[in-house]
């Protein structure tokens, strides 16, 4: 039987029992967009046994792990949204990658706030720790104990587009079929009528922007299993980011001021699209983004600013780098 590559889906869910793969069933599935794939880490120790002769003698196989990778686009759920009950198929993987929401609003104007959140990362009955799955044309590939990293790219005419890392202890792979789930016909947004403003300047031109959650990541070694390992974790993170900003005068809007001065400064969007559907709407903010380098690129032919920079934390209890609210 010949397996096709195009033939695949992600299921992930959370553990229940951190380091314990829970069972994944078809309200787990996850749209994906483009190829996923899943990269096995075995240890191999070489045994070098000295002799008389050059050849050598084999390895040991020792601790083993994985990362599966996915792409997908953003959407709400087309109904008041409320975390853990009625959600964007993206909620779950930002769990894995240690993001909490908080709901909010009265009917009609029902939201969900998601945010880095430092207890997620460590909770381990209700955290991060996921398991996930790659089911690839009648061969699922899996992975628990698992926890994320995820970089959302919003690019102009686009829907957001969020790619996850999740890494994990290896488990065998298995013959299995398809989750037959009910796929959701609620199109994505695009990037569009967003009320972008950058450090204050309401009139700048992107291509893109983009925010990686920075997380660190740091398998747990644990001698009692027969992979060697009980979890990933997410063990720091530093969110970074670029943005394709067109150049100006100095006289508009100085990035290079910005820069070495230190400053810190906002990108935030208003809910886009402004006169999209309720419920399937996102709003994007950075309440204190540092600029950490500018430089002098063109954009078919036009000069370009590009910017990269760091999501630092805006109030003294931190957990706020930035936030993203489905609205």
């Amino acid at each position: 039987m010949v397996l096709l590559k195009q033939r695949q889906q992600i299921a992930i869910k959370q553990e229940s029992t951190a380091g314990t793969a829970i069972a994944l069933a078809l309200g787990d599935v996850v749209q994906t967009t483009g190829d996923a794939n899943w990269d096995p880490d075995v240890q191999m120790t070489e045994r070098a046994v000295m002799s008389g002769v050059l050849s050598k003698r084999g390895s040991v196989p020792g601790t083993q792990a994985a990362k599966i990778t996915w792409s997908q686009y953003l959407r709400g759920a087309g109904v008041a949204p409320a975390d853990g009950v009625t959600e964007g198929d993206f909620a779950v993987p930002f769990k894995g990658c240690g993001v909490g929401g908080t709901d909010s609003g009265a009917p009609t104007a029902e939201q969900i706030l998601y945010a880095p959140s430092s207890t997620l990362a460590v909770d381990e009955t209700t955290g991060a720790y996921c398991t996930v799955a790659l089911y690839q044309d009648g061969k699922i590939y899996k992975i628990h104990g698992a926890v994320g990293n995820c970089t959302l790219t919003f690019t102009t005419g686009a829907p957001v587009l969020a790619e996850f890392e999740f890494t994990g202890v290896y488990n065998a792979p298995v013959d299995g079929a398809f989750l037959v789930p009910s796929y959701s016909a609620i199109i994505e947004p695009a990037f569009l009528d967003a009320a972008l403003s950058v450090h204050g300047f309401a009139t700048a031109k992107i291509s893109a922007l983009t925010l990686n959650f920075g997380n660190e990541i740091a398998m747990r070694p644990y001698p009692n299993t027969t992979t060697g390992f009980f979890t990933a974790q997410i063990v720091g993170r530093k969110p970074t980011g670029t943005i394709d900003v067109e150049e100006v005068l100095a006289g508009t809007k100085n990035w290079f001021t910005n820069w070495l001065a230190g400053t810190k400064g906002s990108i935030t969007t208003g809910a886009f699209p402004s006169g999209g559907t309720n419920y399937n709407q996102f709003d994007f903010d950075i309440p204190k983004a540092q600029v950490t380098k500018v430089g002098l690129a063109d954009r078919e032919g036009i000069v370009t600013a590009p910017i990269d920079f760091e999501a630092t934390a805006n109030a003294d209890a931190g957990d706020d780098e930035w936030n993203l609210i489905q609205t």
